[in-house]
């Protein structure tokens, strides 16, 4: 666990270092808000990682599905807003998110269970990874509320994952006749 945990934060450390790319200006017309929940769902790997994560959670045996949802969301917020310039992304979002599905991946094949407090905190780093596309506007409002957009459209993905994933499992172990 103490190994993952630490792959993530480098990973982190990594994302706040690197240069940045622009980011996908052509919303900025929808206003702050909206930009920043389509800013969002424009890739695959960002949305992915919060499926993916979700799941992974769901198969927990200690759940805190609340919990988890307001974790991705307040470390969605926070990396967005953190972000310094109009209109960048971290050019490691990506690379993070992949870093971070794929160890998600072989936590989910390996059915890894942990307790309640390290799930929350790679709750936390899924939302900041999230969250590391960056928030556009030219003023802090702006950016607030485009930050605030994307927070809630990745805990929203977190909240609906999580609930098709305890029905799933409700279902598996369904007994029929």
């Amino acid at each position: 666990m103490r190994r993952v945990l630490g792959v993530l934060l480098l990973a982190l450390a990594f994302g706040a270092l690197a240069t940045p790319a622009h980011a996908h200006t052509e919303f900025a017309s929808l206003g702050a808000f909206w930009s920043g929940a389509v800013h969002f769902l424009l890739s695959f790997e960002r949305p992915a990682l919060i499926v993916a994560f979700a799941i992974w959670a769901g198969t927990q045996q200690q759940r805190a599905d609340a919990a988890l949802v307001g974790a991705i969301g307040l470390g969605a917020f926070a990396a967005a807003l953190a972000m310094r310039q109009k209109g960048i992304e971290s050019h490691s979002a990506v690379t993070m998110a992949i870093v971070a599905l794929v160890l998600l991946g072989a936590a989910g094949v390996a059915r890894l269970q942990l307790g309640v407090r390290p799930v929350l905190i790679a709750a936390l780093l899924c939302g900041l990874v999230a969250g590391a596309i960056g928030a556009a506007g030219e003023t802090i409002g702006d950016r607030a509320l485009n930050a605030s957009a994307l927070a809630l459209v990745a805990a929203a993905l977190a909240a609906y994952t999580l609930m098709a994933a305890s029905f799933a499992a409700r279902w598996r172990h369904a007994r029929l006749g």
